[in-house]
């Protein structure tokens, strides 16, 4: 049944049969007040406001700047053929045909058809008056404003926004076309911490800010809004496994880049100072050789950029020099505690450096750290072992791993007088 009601044939198969009975019941009650004679048809009048004026022109281009909208159509003549057009609303088109008319100001005639041939059309107003302009078109491009840049979450920063396409055209008479200032689309970044992609509608407007409706092509632009997390350069450490094979030796070991950005939150990244994790493994090097190595992600961290770095390895024949007289260095000597030198009895050390010949060339007496570390050993003789520091590009050979020292305690003055008053006590006695 709904299907019916839809469709047009039935609605106006209805109408015109309601029309004909309405005609039928009028002419009815005519026949019966005057018995003998033919009906009496009266004549009616009806008045439809607000018809839209259709305008016909070259729409490619023309375009029409100074129009009316819509005219008042009345209707005049036998009240059955009135009574069936309110019905059956029959189509109809009142308009103004332009097609033969240029640019300029016209005044036309406002023209009809389908109306009821019975019917006499009076329409008001008869005549209008158009402006008919050449339309142009041009391209702009399209501004994205972020909106509530200050609600980022801290840390962030906002990238530059990336549109497709760049720009838009707009086609309109000369005299809009001549008012057109910019276009823009807006992105709400509110609270955003990772990048934005949206559809935006493009709005254009005038030198002074008003908005324009005017039609632009496309009407949507695609916007991509980087949002760029909080970050900070951080260097590489590289974990050497293993050992060059006999006769090389490691002549520089950089990476490239030197440093990495890493990107997350400001309370992780800020106890960051160092990506450590990457390992270059250098039992089977014999010659100058770059590596690709990812880098690995701490954790808490975004992402690290770039992804993978390059190592590169310069290897050189190996060369050694005697470095002679090197002090013995003592950390974590406690106060009140002496430290002597058993074996050997003097606080020097002659060490073998292996390396490359550039590296070892430029190896200084003062770049050589060797120390023991006597923290935590108690009162007495200890074998405390040697700890060399220095170019991590170089090997050192010792000439002993241990040394033997004596700790023992030093007394204060004030201890020192106390114990000899005793020793003299104890004499007396």
């Amino acid at each position: 049944m709904d299907r019916l009601y839809n469709d047009p044939w039935f609605v106006k198969a209805i109408s015109f049969f309601i029309a004909v009975m309405l005609f039928a019941i009028v002419n009815f009650d005519n026949a019966n007040n005057q018995p003998g004679a033919l009906p009496n048809i009266t004549n009616g009048s009806y008045t439809i406001e607000e018809v839209p004026l259709n305008v016909y022109y070259n729409e490619e281009e023309y375009a029409i700047t100074e129009i009316v909208d819509h005219v008042q159509v009345n209707l005049r003549g036998p009240q059955n053929v009135l009574t069936f057009f309110q019905i059956a609303r029959p189509s109809y088109d009142v308009f103004i045909d332009l097609r033969n008319l240029g640019t300029g100001t016209h005044e036309v005639n406002v023209q009809h058809r389908n109306f009821p041939n019975e019917l006499t059309v009076n329409i008001v107003p008869e005549k209008v008056t158009v402006s008919i302009e050449e339309k142009r078109t041009i391209s702009i491009p399209v501004d994205i404003e972020l909106l509530n840049k200050s609600a980022l979450p801290g840390g962030y920063t906002l990238g530059t926004p990336i549109v497709n396409p760049v720009n838009v055209e707009i086609t309109a008479a000369e005299s809009i076309i001549s008012q057109v200032g910019f276009a823009k689309g807006f992105v709400d970044v509110n609270g955003s911490n990772e990048t934005i992609e949206k559809s935006v509608p493009v709005k254009v407007y005038d030198q002074h800010g008003n908005e324009l409706h005017i039609d632009v092509n496309p009407t949507v632009v695609d916007v991509k809004v980087p949002i760029i997390s909080p970050n900070k350069d951080v260097p590489l450490k590289i974990n050497r496994l293993g050992e060059l094979p006999e006769g090389f030796s490691i002549k520089t070991i950089n990476t490239d880049p030197k440093d990495v950005t890493i990107f997350g939150p400001i309370d992780v990244i800020n106890q960051i100072s160092v990506i450590e994790g990457i390992e270059v493994d250098l039992s089977t090097i014999t010659e100058n050789k770059i590596l690709e190595v990812e880098i690995p992600i701490p954790p808490g961290v975004e992402k690290v950029t770039p992804a993978v770095v390059k190592v590169v390895i310069e290897v050189d024949i190996e060369e050694e020099i005697v470095i002679t007289d090197i002090p013995i260095g003592v950390i974590g000597k406690r106060d009140q505690v002496e430290v002597a030198f058993v074996l050997p009895e003097q606080e020097l050390i002659t060490i073998i450096v292996k390396g490359s010949p550039t590296t070892i060339q430029r190896l200084r007496k003062e770049d050589l750290n060797v120390h023991i570390d006597v923290n935590q050993l108690p009162i007495g003789e200890h074998d405390v072992p040697l700890q060399v520091t220095g170019h991590q590009n170089v090997k050192f050979t010792l000439p002993f791993n241990n040394v033997r020292v004596n700790i023992s305690e030093v007394l204060s003055a004030e201890e020192e007088e106390t114990e000899s008053i005793t020793e003299a006590n104890d004499e007396t006695t």
